[in-house]
């Protein structure tokens, strides 16, 4: 068994997890409060990292000048995979979500909805979202290798640093602004820093953090903005969430300052504690390789849990804990059962992987 880089393994499996606890907790920040959002709020703003450090490893991994890489090769498989894993997912969801999860529940189909969850990805957990994000952002790796590269560091610091400031600063500190008569965003809008917004910096921060591990000095600086913009996540929404009720919304997304730093900071720690060692455990190398399946899949299982098998009035909504964690353990075990076998499968362990 091939030796693999402990630190990435660990990144993945610390993703996939933090992704759970957002889709299994959305229902309580949403629709409940008092208790109920506290407690969910804090799981929910705890996984904010998640998103941010799969980004950020992607970054990490293909845009690494040690890897070979062929630009022909590139578009032939890694990013014809990603269109047809988006293609195939899409019309399970949107048939999942129109036809088979009604019948299930004993409800009548909605054959409109099948059209538009394909246009909007509309109800709750819109988890593909990634898979049309991962498009295109792998259109422009073949480009972005041409760029990144050591020599060009300061330049490349450069627009990391112009990206925190015009996207994600913008973006976070828009929230407070957003019912002003000028707005942060729409202020910004005029000089269109589009080209520096967007997913596309956290594939270059990833770079950058692995290409150029930060001295010990920085890291412990990261680790602290990580560490405030995790109680941001948590107790910012916590806070605000009457006076602006979106910021459940916007506060904590991917393309905000608290997420990004929290990513970061995690990301970074990581990275430190597993250093350079490899690892072939079989069990972290199965976990890290499902993860991706487990992302798939998992909306799939928490509809079936929340909708049928464990609504959260049936369990008891004075437990709002125990119910967080049960859903999350039976969210993680039903996609790992599903996913773990068929990975093995030839031919079918390709709609598990990218």
């Amino acid at each position: 068994m091939k030796p693999r880089a402990l630190k990435f393994d660990l990144i993945r499996i610390t993703a996939i997890c933090m992704v759970l606890f957002i889709h299994v907790t959305v229902v309580l920040v949403l629709f409940y409060h008092d208790a109920t959002f506290t407690v969910a709020n804090v799981f929910n703003g705890l996984g904010r990292a998640g998103v941010p450090m799969f980004l950020l490893l992607s970054g990490a991994l293909l845009l690494d000048e040690n890897r070979p890489f062929d630009t022909k090769n590139f578009y032939r498989t890694s990013f014809l995979s990603i269109v047809l894993l988006l293609i195939g997912w899409l019309l399970f969801y949107a048939s999942w979500r129109a036809f088979l999860l009604p019948l299930l529940r004993g409800k009548p189909t909605d054959p409109k909805h099948f059209v538009t969850y394909l246009l909007t990805l509309k109800g709750l957990y819109p988890h593909l979202w990634y898979l049309f994000m991962l498009v295109g952002a792998y259109l422009a790796v073949p480009f972005l290798r041409l760029f990144v590269k050591k020599e060009n560091k300061p330049y490349i610091l450069g627009f990391i640093l112009l990206s925190v400031i015009v996207g994600f600063g913008a973006t976070t500190f828009g929230v407070f602004t957003r019912d002003a008569d000028v707005t942060v965003g729409s202020f910004l809008t005029k000089f269109h820093f589009e080209y520096a917004t967007g997913y596309l910096p956290y594939l270059l921060i990833g770079w950058y953090l692995t290409t150029f591990p930060p001295k010990k000095a920085m890291r412990f600086v990261l680790y602290g903005l990580g560490l405030a913009a995790a109680l941001i996540c948590v107790f910012g929404v916590q806070a605000w969430v009457k006076d602006i009720p979106d910021i459940r919304d916007y506060l904590v997304e991917a393309t905000t300052l608290p997420a990004l730093l929290y990513g970061v900071g995690l990301f970074t720690l990581i990275c430190a504690l597993a250093g350079d060692r490899e690892t072939k455990s079989p069990v972290i190398r199965a976990l890290s390789r499902a993860s991706f399946g487990v992302y798939i899949l998992h909306v799939a299982v928490l509809d079936v849990l929340v909708n049928i098998l464990l609504p959260y009035k049936a369990f008891g909504e004075q437990y709002p804990l125990w119910y967080i964690l049960t859903l999350f353990a039976l969210t993680a075990i039903g996609s790992l059962i599903v996913v773990l076998p068929l990975s093995k499968v030839k031919g079918v362990r390709k709609i598990f992987h990218y």
